[in-house]
């Protein structure tokens, strides 16, 4: 009788378990994800965050799609509007995606249950202006001259110098055989072949495109995220490592930059010692030193400003005011009021306004790309929940490692809506 009782409390815990199990199981949250590439990218971009999150979360039937990215941004909302959605979808999209789920919320605003830009230029990018302006070519030039200056007047401690290409910087590097005299140029043409601004779609992105005044102030009430990347210094050389290939990290850039650096330190300082062994010629390798100190400064300070003159993410401000300055001593003060001048005269007589300003640069965040406030619609009317991902460029937000905070954030229900929310498998 006793072994009975034991073996029914076994079964009735055994069946508990089972039930509240299942129930559990049917509580969770579902959600299905349409994953949207970029400007530039294809099927397999985001595939790695695709994995990942199908892998950990209760993602129902995950969609990734290849658009063409370069026939204008309306055309690639019509294609990815015609493959996605669903009343318990969301749509995901990353860069030129995010714009394009944008434009599809523009026609249909119920057609995903929530969107998540990552990254997205919803108002426009600078970096598409300046491709056609002559603000990257100068970049580049820049560049090439500054890194040039050494090689071009000669060191006493300096490497090979090879005519034309300056010295060799890395044998074997992500950008492959780098001298100085190329540096500016595959730093850039690494980024710019990446994200494809050609066609319509560079025009879409001009920020005083007729397409940008015209999504400006549209709106949807769809419930949105729009996540923006904020990568630290070194801006320019981070980037051109995670873009230097598909396993690239942004420490491989600057570890190029590094090098390029140290290199030019070393000579500029070999100028110096040499300045002062050889005292006839001081004025001569001190001339030298300076060449030599352009390029490294190019590479550690002015290449990022330069870049983010390229961008979009630097502006400046006038800082203006006037200064009362007395003009009159003591005996000048006495002499104009003994004349029983009119009120007010002596202070106009015996003083002058002088004018000052100063200019101040400031930096806007940016993912190296697309700056805070175009990722985040600034001044725009399409409006969400702004989410900063700290320390993350333009191209590591296909990164699962880099992207895994942000978006687990999002899928954790962190803005508290619900709309977003995809528990744990």
């Amino acid at each position: 009788m006793k072994i009975l009782t034991r073996s029914r409390i076994m079964l009735l815990t055994a069946l508990t378990a089972l039930f509240t199990s299942r129930s559990l199981s049917y509580g969770q949250q579902t959600r299905g994800v349409d994953w949207i590439h970029g400007l530039g990218g294809d099927v397999n971009s985001l595939r790695r965050v695709d994995s990942l999150y199908n892998a950990l979360r209760r993602v129902v039937t995950p969609i990734r799609q290849g658009y063409n990215t370069s026939n204008g941004i309306t055309n690639m909302a019509t294609a990815v509007q015609g493959s996605t959605g669903g009343a318990n979808r969301l749509g995901i999209g990353h860069s030129l995606g995010g714009t394009a789920a944008r434009q599809v919320s523009f026609w249909n605003n119920s057609h995903w249950r929530g969107i998540v830009t990552m990254g997205s230029p919803l108002r426009g990018a600078k970096i598409s202006a300046s491709a056609s302006d002559g603000t990257n070519t100068a970049f580049i030039n820049n560049g090439i001259d500054r890194m040039m200056a050494g090689p071009g007047v000669g060191a006493g401690t300096a490497p090979p110098i090879f005519p034309n290409l300056g010295i060799l910087i890395h044998q074997v590097s992500i950008l492959g055989q780098l001298f100085s005299g190329t540096l500016a140029s595959k730093a850039n043409s690494t980024l710019m072949n990446s994200f494809g601004l050609v066609g319509q779609t560079a025009v879409d992105l001009h920020p005083n495109s007729n397409y940008q005044s015209g999504a400006q102030f549209q709106g949807a009430t769809v419930p949105k995220i729009l996540i923006w990347g904020n990568e630290v210094y070194p801006l320019l050389w981070r980037t051109v490592g995670t873009y230097s290939s598909d396993n690239g990290t942004d420490d491989q850039g600057v570890s190029i930059a590094s090098t390029a650096a140290d290199i030019y330190n070393t000579i500029a300082n070999g100028e110096e010692a040499l300045s002062w062994a050889n005292l006839p010629m001081h004025g001569f390798h001190q001339w030298r030193k300076g060449k030599w100190e352009e390029g490294k400064n190019w590479v550690n300070n002015d290449s990022n400003a330069g870049w983010e003159e390229v961008i979009g993410s630097n502006y400046t401000e006038l800082v203006s005011w006037y200064e009362t300055v007395v003009t009159c001593d003591a005996n000048q003060w006495q002499a104009c009021y003994a004349s029983s001048p009119p009120p007010g005269y002596c202070d106009d007589y015996c003083t002058d306004q002088v004018y000052h300003s100063y200019t101040v640069y400031h930096d806007y965040p940016s993912d190296g790309v697309v700056t805070q406030r175009s990722a985040t619609n600034d001044g725009g009317s399409w409006q969400g929940i702004h989410l900063e991902a700290p320390n993350t460029n333009h191209g590591e937000f296909k990164r699962p490692d880099r992207v895994r905070p942000t978006l687990d954030w999002v899928f954790n229900n962190g803005d508290q809506s619900g709309h977003f929310q995809i528990d744990l498998r």
